[in-house]
């Protein structure tokens, strides 16, 4: 045996002795770690890092030194916020239900063509515990609720608002159309417009190097469209600000914008396809699909369950005659949105129709299609405008609000 291998030996077995004699206080250490204090409340180094584990597993953004360190100041600022959403929540007495952030967590789940047991078992594998998701979910929730409850019947949108919108739209109707996603990143003053241009600068760097948009967008973008990846639909250039939309004109399918500075914010789009004028894609039509989860040992049953299928509409009384795993309603999405894997199948099936079995992990899951509307475009109704304003406002009224309570807050950083 080389002198090198004995060293490395010993090497493996000090490290092993030091891990098993010491797991406690190691541990311990890292949870006792303050890297901040608000409002006499403690955020701790261990929670940080489980915020960064978790953008990390869910993003794809690479772990380098420089990220980390970045990621860090981002996910210490988010917990921040989130603490500060939690205790005025629990001063104006707002309550949630587990029922409310598991269908949350549902939402999320089936955007991803996931079930939210299947995203926790993934995160938790990463090294996550599944209450680092589960929390961060909580504290939107009740953000959600307070921020409505405290200006929702103050926010109005007018006809002149709506109009103005509804016409600029129409008279781009013929013109070419782009469907997008978003990121946005909201700044208040000099200091937070570089740091939010600094970090919409290296977010466009991560995903032009492969990271999800939809999970990056999940865990950064600060408007209501971050809860489906930032999915914004198909829109045309009425419906866009000058700034955006001069941006987006040159820019191909599949590509990602530089950030674009609008009035309050830095902006960056992900052009998921484009349609030029007059044409027809398939690509936008719109399936509502429900999943049906079977173990293996059920493959009889969900074959049967395919057969007799024939309707949404009739759902309630399969699910009670065969005993699936576990039902999922994934709700409306565009072709576009869906897994490549999907589109070739469900092109040649209409509604009431299923697809073949398909095996997740120890599961089949069968998805069955409630309805199919073809080339579905865009949605330009005056209803669809003032439902935009009325969240563009609130999400502004938000990020306000945020901003006085953390100026009250005492916050006290390690």
């Amino acid at each position: 045996m080389s002198v090198l291998f004995q060293k490395f030996i010993i090497f493996k077995l000090l490290l092993l002795n030091m891990l098993f004699c010491f797991p406690d206080k190691v541990f311990s250490q890292n949870i006792q770690a303050i890297s901040a204090i608000v409002n006499d409340e403690v955020i701790s180094r261990y929670d940080v890092q489980q915020r960064v584990q978790l953008i990390i597993s869910t993003s794809g953004i690479k772990p380098t030194k420089e990220n980390i360190s970045r990621l860090e100041a981002q996910a210490l600022r988010s917990l921040v916020n989130e603490k500060i959403q939690l205790q005025e929540a629990e001063k104006l007495d707002v309550p949630t239900s587990e029922q409310e952030v598991s269908s949350m967590l549902e939402r999320i789940a089936n955007g991803n063509q996931m079930s939210g047991e299947e995203i926790l078992q993934l995160i938790n594998t990463q090294g996550v515990r599944p209450d680092t998701l589960l929390n961060q979910i909580k504290a939107e929730l009740l953000w959600n609720k307070i921020v409505r409850g405290r200006y929702g019947s103050y926010v109005n949108v007018n006809e002149e608002e709506i109009s103005i919108v509804y016409d600029r739209t129409m008279e781009s109707i013929g013109k070419d159309q782009y469907e997008i996603s978003e990121i946005f990143l909201s700044y208040e003053n000099a200091d937070e417009q570089s740091d939010a241009n600094n970090l919409a600068k290296k977010l466009v760097e991560q995903l032009r190097s492969g990271a999800s948009f939809s999970a990056v967008a999940q865990q950064f973008s600060q408007t209501s469209t971050s809860r489906q990846g930032g999915y914004v639909g198909w829109i045309n250039e009425g419906q866009l600000s000058d700034e955006v939309m001069n941006t987006i004109k040159d820019l191909k399918v599949k590509e990602i914008s530089d950030p674009i500075n609008s009035t309050n914010g830095f902006y960056i789009i992900f052009i998921n396809d484009i349609t030029k004028a007059g044409g027809k894609n398939p690509l936008r039509n719109q399936y509502d699909l429900v999943s049906i989860i079977f173990s293996k040992e059920q493959i009889n049953d969900a074959r049967n369950f395919s057969k007799e299928f024939v309707s949404c509409k009739r759902i309630d009384n399969l699910t009670k005659k065969y005993d699936e795993k576990e039902v999922n309603f994934i709700g409306k999405r565009v072709l576009n949105e869906l897994p490549n894997d999907l589109h070739d199948e469900l092109l040649s099936k209409e509604a009431g129709e299923a697809l073949e079995l398909r095996e997740i992990g120890e599961n089949l899951n069968l998805i069955l299609i409630c309805d199919r509307k073809d080339d579905v475009g865009l949605n330009i109704s005056r209803e669809a405008i003032e439902e935009n304003i009325y969240s563009q406002k609130i999400g502004m009224m938000s990020r306000r609000y945020l901003r006085d309570l953390r100026r009250d807050a005492v916050i006290e950083y390690r």
